[in-house]
């Protein structure tokens, strides 16, 4: 009878050993499932990834042009949204305004039904050309569009600025999970310096194209133009106001523009307007990664675009 009793107590011992290893797996891998991050932009989104690494999983909230009329959050996205750790935006009124549409009337607290993510705020230490405004508790409710704030979120397009959203990324990313502090860091400061050398490179590249009239269908291009180089005209009366294909037309002429770098997704009749400017080459490139043909990384707005005034500017 001892024996037995013997014998049920340590198959008791390593029952009771398996479920608790099984447990701790379970925890482990519940503490290692990724961050999800809900990005406004691909080129942005690109960083997330580079700084979070294979603790963040990344979508994107808007889809073209930021600067339009009642922005909206993409309907494919909008599901995975309700489920987002943090949201990481540029500070411009319009994109948080279509976020908080988008989920709703669900409260923005702790309890039952709440939606609480963390808003990481990319622009807080950038050169902005044209600085942004946003409310102090990081979001804005009702009709917001450009022509009812203000700003310019293209700050992206100065890529100076990739080192400051890197350093921002990863101080959002640690609050939310403060054991990987050093990863974030760590992984912030590789891309800083990859960074650094590419800067150095472009600043080298466009040197070669000083005094070249370049007028830029896409306005944040006006952020790029801080590397020196070219000279970077946008057609813009005011933020989030495009001149009329009659007004560019003229402009075309009174600036003496040799090149027109026109964005994928300028309006059709602007488009037409100014490839049909007389004495002038139209060359097209993409301001944002999400619409450059298998680009993943932040760099890669920044080498085509300048791989494309080179091969116009030879001609």
């Amino acid at each position: 009878m001892r024996a037995t009793r013997t014998g049920v107590a340590k198959r008791s011992a390593r029952v009771l050993g398996l479920l608790l290893a099984c447990w701790g797996l379970a925890a482990l891998a519940t503490a290692a499932a990724p961050l999800v991050v809900a990005v406004s932009e691909p080129d942005i989104a690109a960083i997330v990834k580079d700084v979070g690494g294979d603790q963040v999983e990344t979508f994107v909230l808007f889809k073209g042009c930021i600067l339009r009329r009642q922005l909206q959050v993409e309907q494919t996205v909008r599901q995975s949204l309700l489920k987002a750790d943090a949201v990481v935006w540029t500070g411009f009124l319009p994109e948080a305004g279509a976020v908080r549409l988008a989920v709703g009337d669900r409260p923005e607290h702790h309890g039952r039904g709440a939606w609480n993510p963390l808003w990481i705020d990319v622009s807080k230490g950038t050169q902005q050309v044209d600085a942004a405004v946003a409310t102090s508790c990081g979001y804005c409710e009702g009709d917001v569009n450009e022509f009812t704030t203000h700003g310019d979120p293209f700050f992206r397009l100065n890529p100076e600025n990739g080192a400051v959203m890197a350093r921002n990324v990863a101080a959002g990313l640690t609050k939310l999970r403060p054991s990987e502090k050093a990863y974030f860091k760590g992984n912030a400061e590789a891309f800083r310096n990859a960074l650094a050398t590419d800067i150095a490179r472009w600043k080298a590249e466009l040197q070669a194209l000083a005094g070249v009239r370049v007028l830029c269908t896409q306005c944040g291009w006006e952020n790029f133009a801080k590397l020196g180089g070219p000279e970077l005209i946008v057609c813009k009366k005011a933020p989030g106001c495009p001149m009329t294909p009659e007004d560019i037309a003229k402009h075309v002429k009174q600036v003496n523009a040799q090149i027109i770098l026109l964005d994928p997704r300028t309006i059709a009749r602007v488009a037409k307007a100014l490839r049909e400017a007389p004495g002038v080459i139209v060359a097209e490139a993409p301001s944002s990664i999400g619409d450059l043909p298998g680009a993943t990384s932040y760099a890669a707005i920044f080498d085509n675009v300048i791989q494309v005034l080179r091969r116009y500017a030879a001609k």
